[in-house]
């Protein structure tokens, strides 16, 4: 991977730190006193502030079934920026609450666009190789951003006096800056080859694919061997040609064809419970849950910081180990962490309630819960689905799936996030245990249906499900004579034994 490529793919993680601004800053924002009262909060319209903005993204995940296929990737991009600038000016200077929460919905739309696509984007510029550490780094700047505000949130805790509402308008106006740098870096982006190829700009994909593995066009084109990037063109061409012998594409072919059928209803359920591990009502309402575990003061949000910095480090260890471990066995690692933090949890808690709320030590034990299952999380589940989803789609239904199952995603965090401040003061640990249910049934699941997809090239994935293969990178080293290609069929049996 060269200096071009790892900017291409540095730019496209940035996505997930536009997102994570953005739908991070509420955690610490809503421990503010003057924010709450100047909007006059309560329990249900502290869930709609969760709610708009969600729903905003579940809007823009449904934008991603056709906006990057019709206008490319990197102009999906763009747009999605200038949208972000138009929310995030009505959320900074909102003197009402019916304003601010039109600013989020509309700030959601862009996010939603821009965290489907830029996973979607970064698996089409990235060699087979480092897939899984690309998912690792997404999921590494969510972790940052996270943080980043996290500990920003409280640092402007401290601006008061007169002042006393700067401090939520400079946090929500600091998101238009991530959408300018989105905005500004893209000039030096390319766009997508494998888009560029379903658009028959061959040459230009071409022209990318040899700027991002770092050799020129005309270099060794006429040599006995291939170079990487001529193979890796001559299999998308195949591929992609081979796919559209039927003409169904988007929704139609997925509804079409048994095996595009099985890889949507795996992104669907993987992005399902993901969400209900309790990610969103950890991480998005940490405050509320150490107040009702006694933890009161600015401890909270120190807690807040700690809780991103924690999941930043984690992550970075599970991206490392991403492709050389494998995505199931990952997975595995991460599902530990979250069922046993979850089930202290629930333990802790309800004794710590049956004490009367009096032993401080059972309080603390539930809190320390909460970071055992953050360390399983941040291990590899958000990495997981940023790798995986695009890497199980074939190019005709790629943006399409990915679509889906973001909307998928954010309908469950859209439940969540409005429920959960009314769960936790009706019914406090007892609605963790519904987590704990699902987690089961996500392992299960998990185990026998999700194949290893780690080092697979995007093209040769399809194997996998049963479905053709034009021919494999291994088959294109050499060519039968210059300026010819050599093509084949390859089963699932074939491609497992080529891989291994």
């Amino acid at each position: 991977m060269n200096k071009y490529n790892l900017l291409c793919i540095i730019y496209c993680s940035f996505g997930a730190f536009f997102y994570g601004y953005d739908s991070g800053l509420t955690t610490s924002i809503i421990g503010y006193p003057e924010f709450i009262s100047y909007f006059n909060f309560n329990a249900t319209t502290l869930g709609a502030l969760g709610s708009a903005y969600y729903a905003g993204n579940f809007g823009g995940s449904l934008v991603n079934l056709w906006l990057p296929d019709k206008v490319g990737r990197l102009r999906a991009v763009q747009i999605a920026s200038v949208i972000s600038i138009v929310g995030a000016g009505m959320q900074t200077g909102a003197q009402g609450l019916g304003v601010l929460l039109a600013g989020r919905a509309i700030g959601g739309v862009a996010c939603g666009i821009i965290v489907s696509l830029c996973p979607l984007y970064a698996s089409e510029v990235s060699p087979p190789h480092v897939r899984g550490r690309v998912g690792g780094l997404y999921n590494i700047n969510i972790n940052v951003s996270y943080s980043l505000t996290e500990w920003m949130g409280l640092g402007f805790s401290y601006i008061g006096g007169s002042a006393g509402g700067l401090k939520w308008r400079l946090f929500i106006g600091l998101q238009l800056l991530c959408a300018v740098i989105m905005l500004v870096g893209s000039i030096w982006m390319p766009e997508s080859p494998r888009w560029l190829v379903v658009q028959k700009r061959h040459d230009e994909a071409l022209t990318v694919l040899s700027k991002l593995h770092g050799t020129e066009v005309h270099e060794a084109d006429d040599s006995e061997e291939m170079p990487f990037y001529r193979r890796e063109f001559e299999q998308i061409e195949a591929q992609i040609r081979l796919e559209q012998e039927t003409p169904q594409f988007g929704l139609i072919a997925i509804l079409k064809r048994p095996s595009y059928r099985k890889r949507l209803f795996l992104i669907l359920f993987f992005f399902c419970f993901q969400q209900l591990t309790a990610i969103i009502p950890l991480q998005n309402y940490q405050v509320i849950l150490y107040g009702s575990l006694g933890i009161e003061g600015k401890i909270p949000l120190v807690l807040v910081g700690v809780w991103g910095t924690l999941g930043v480090i984690f992550a970075c260890g599970g991206a490392y180990f991403f492709d050389k471990l494998g995505r199931r066995k990952s997975f595995f690692i991460s599902m530990s962490g979250v069922l046993l933090g979850s089930v202290m949890l629930v333990i802790f808690w309800a004794r710590y309630e049956a004490t009367g709320n009096s032993v401080k030590v059972l309080g603390n034990l539930a809190l320390w819960s909460m970071f055992v299952y953050l360390v399983g999380y941040a291990w590899i589940l958000n990495s997981f689905g940023y790798a995986y989803a695009p890497e199980i789609l074939p190019m005709e239904i790629r943006s399409t799936g990915l679509g889906l199952g973001f909307a998928m995603l954010n309908a469950i965090i859209i439940m969540l996030v409005q429920v959960t401040p009314i769960a936790v003061e009706a019914i406090s640990w007892r609605y963790f245990l519904i987590f704990v249910f699902m987690d089961a049934i996500f392992v299960v699941v998990f185990y026998f249906y999700f194949p290893e997809t780690a080092n697979v090239p995007l093209e040769e994935v399809a194997a996998l499900f049963g479905d053709k293969v034009a021919f494999t990178l291994h088959d294109a080293v050499k060519m039968e004579e210059p300026g010819t290609r050599k093509r084949t069929e390859a089963t699932t049996s074939d491609h497992i034994e080529q891989v291994a």
